[in-house]
């Protein structure tokens, strides 16, 4: 055997961790084919969606990855990944319920942002109005209103109160 060192990371790991007369064992071409079906494993596929992120904590190591695309696996593969993987662990429970806090916080803001720029009543016009429970001059010009033709006059009324 010729070249002991294989390219594929995955491979080279595994393989230092053998043994020195087993690894030496190989023959150049069941090392090519073994380092073929490392190569080809389909989580080295590229997917529609494939996002492998790096969160520095002090102190831990963590890390999420977010794979998406086509489901391609067996009917029966799938249903032992439910049992070996399932979804409602405490510690997933946790992450949907802090997500969805966060997703709606920053939809709520986002909309809110957006509603102010755009006024809602971009003809609005002030429409001046009476107001019927002040009776006496001295009340109408306390609240900040006018008082003409013995009547309190609010000049800022909405239309949409």
């Amino acid at each position: 055997m010729k070249s002991l060192s294989p390219v594929d990371p995955v491979f080279r790991k595994r393989f230092t961790q053998m043994t020195p007369e087993i690894k030496y064992s190989f023959t150049e071409e069941q090392l090519v084919a073994i380092e073929r079906v490392f190569s080809s494993n389909p989580w080295t596929r590229n997917h529609p969606l494939d996002m492998r992120i790096a969160i520095p904590i002090p102190g831990m190591k963590f890390y999420m990855v977010l794979l998406a695309g086509s489901e391609s696996r067996a009917k029966e593969r799938l249903r032992a990944a439910k049992s070996l993987y399932p979804i409602w662990t405490p510690s997933n429970i946790i992450f949907l319920i802090v997500f969805a806090i966060t997703l709606s916080l920053c939809s709520f803001s986002t909309f809110l942002f957006i509603a102010n720029l755009f006024p809602s009543h971009p003809n609005f016009s002030s429409s001046p109005t009476s107001i019927p429970w002040i009776f006496e001059q001295s009340e109408c010009e306390y609240t900040g209103r006018t008082w003409s033709e013995g009547k309190c006059w609010d000049k800022e009324h909405n239309s949409m109160f």
